[in-house]
């Protein structure tokens, strides 16, 4: 009787010690997750200056009010994912500190697959000496920290590190390195062709193989200026002035060689908009790029001096002629109907036409 009156007690007494060794068990792994040892420890508001590089890629950016590149200043750069950059390379952290005697014979340090530098507080990297001290604090003169990063090692998943302000080497899980080299492209912020919207345009050119036509849009409805009774596809019409409207380029040339480097000496199409407050935009598309077949060259008024690339997919919808923008009419309904009935059903060509002509 007594042992099932202490029963519940004993019930809750053993919870409470599977409860308590569970809390201690997280305790454990939150320790664990957060035994990162951190490489710098500055804010990354105070940096003005990363430059990066590996076997293919090289890039310096920095920072006067926004960030710019310095291989190209006048390239447009997207200012949120270069500050979230600069926020993953300054919370990097080490897995271990390996001190200053380690034996970097075979750490691939020699022959680094990555290297990277910050600078803080307008410290010019290329020319300052680097900071020195046992961690980077961010409050040395100089205000320059580089990281040479070695080999991987293939068991544990981490690449050797050497720094330049002490004389210790560290490992970095790869994982954290993966994705911090980007490319200019990768930074770029891409352009809108013109402010203009498609409900604004009131009128459009289009230039294609020597052939010029001019369409005039009232009241919603389009119409070709040389025969203001020829029969449109208003949707084709509609689909030029959108895409006009919509295109954002996907790549600036700031330095861009002769036209005919890219087709522009002999666009495949000259396109013209004008809006109802007298704004007018003139695109030229060349041809589709040698490297990348989904971007082919465009170069707009509105931007002299520099080529864009775009979607190639773009030019679809300004490949017509008079006659592919001849919208259906009732007889060339009638006609198509006619020719889908011939194909369908060729003289002597199904047996219903054979059995026809065996009863008569």
């Amino acid at each position: 009787m007594k042992a099932k009156k202490y029963m519940p007690l004993i019930v809750l007494a053993a919870v409470v010690v599977v409860l308590g060794v569970a809390l201690v068990l997280l305790n454990c792994l939150e320790e664990e997750e957060e035994t990162g040892i951190p490489l710098f420890d500055f804010e990354s508001s105070g940096v003005t200056a990363l430059s990066y590089q590996d076997g293919e890629t090289e890039v310096t950016l920095l920072q006067d009010e926004d960030w710019y590149l310095q291989q190209d200043e006048a390239l447009p750069l997207d200012q949120n994912t270069v500050t979230s950059l600069v926020e993953e390379f300054t919370a990097l952290q080490a897995v271990r500190d390996l001190g200053a005697e380690a034996d970097t014979t075979d750490m691939g340090l020699d022959e680094p697959t990555m290297v990277f530098t910050i600078g803080t507080d307008g410290a010019d990297i290329a020319s300052a000496e680097t900071a020195s001290g046992e961690t980077a604090t961010g409050e040395s003169a100089s205000g320059v920290y580089t990281v040479t990063i070695g080999a991987e090692n293939s068991i544990t998943g981490a690449c050797y590190a050497k720094v330049s302000w002490n004389d210790h080497i560290y490992t970095i899980d790869s994982a954290s390195l993966s994705g911090l080299i980007k490319t200019p492209g990768d930074l770029y912020e891409a352009q809108d062709i013109t402010d203009l919207e498609e409900d604004e345009v009131t009128s459009l050119s289009l230039q294609t193989s020597g052939e010029v036509m001019n369409f005039t849009k009232e009241d919603g409805t389009w119409t070709l200026d040389e025969d203001p009774d020829y029969a449109l596809d208003q949707d084709a019409l509609d689909k030029m002035a959108a895409t006009i409207c919509t295109m954002e380029t996907e790549m600036t040339i700031t330095h861009p060689e002769a036209d005919s480097v890219y087709g522009l000496d002999a666009p495949q199409a000259v396109v013209t908009v004008t809006g109802s407050d007298g704004t007018t935009i003139t695109c030229s598309f060349g041809n589709v790029s040698d490297s990348d077949s989904e971007v082919c060259y465009m170069r707009s008024s509105h931007t002299a001096g520099v080529v864009y690339e775009v979607n190639a997919d773009h030019l679809a919808a300004f490949a017509h002629t008079r006659e592919t923008l001849q919208a259906a009419t009732e007889e060339t309904a009638e006609e198509e109907d006619s020719s889908d009935i011939i194909a369908e059903n060729p003289v002597g060509g199904t047996d219903d036409y054979a059995n026809s002509d065996s009863n008569s």
